[in-house]
């Protein structure tokens, strides 16, 4: 009797034991979107290739930029995309034309995400965006040491809610003007 309850013991404690290994194991593959350091890129941005960054200058960009000469150049992505819509392309061409009448100024691209994503991976985002304008623009002409770039991640929405329309407002690309 003691051997036959003892043996049913072991037989459920290796059953919990299989089930508990099983668990970890399906735990740990995860379905995460976007595992940590694993992003891949939007086809478009496979082939992206950054000019040098120029130094961040001497400017801060909270007291020193000026959105609003370019405040209706505001340059809207897709949900998790850092490609540059075709609808869009035409303000960036608007950006660069200003940049050329205004050969002595200085631009800082703001990138912005929704609020959907961590921390980490919307800066990351963000910074993706600012740059693929910025790449726009030098291809364009402009120089890229009047380019500068900053990441906000999902710091600074202009929409405040939750609906897909807020969100699409908060992905996006602003131009400020460097006035240091």
């Amino acid at each position: 009797m003691k051997k036959k309850i003892y043996s049913m013991k072991l037989n459920t404690f290796r059953i919990l034991l299989f089930f508990s290994f099983a668990f970890v194991v399906i735990s740990s593959l995860g379905c995460a979107k976007h595992p940590k350091g694993k992003e891949k890129p939007a086809p478009e941005e496979e082939t992206l290739e950054s000019s040098p960054l120029p130094s961040r200058g001497e400017f801060n960009p909270d007291f020193d930029v000026d959105y609003s000469p370019l405040k209706e150049e505001i340059i809207y992505f897709a949900f998790d995309s850092a490609a540059i819509p075709g609808s869009e392309r035409g303000k960036i061409e608007k950006i660069a034309d200003w940049m050329n009448q205004h050969p002595q100024t200085s631009i800082l691209l703001a990138g912005h995400c929704d609020e959907r994503g961590t921390e980490e991976y919307n800066r990351g985002l963000g910074e993706r965006r600012a740059i693929a304008v910025r790449e726009y623009l030098v291809g364009l002409g402009i120089s890229p040491e009047k380019i500068h770039t900053i990441s906000y991640g999902k710091d600074r929405p202009i929409a405040i809610g939750h609906t897909e329309a807020d969100y699409a407002r908060n992905r996006r690309v602003e131009t400020g003007v460097i006035r240091k």
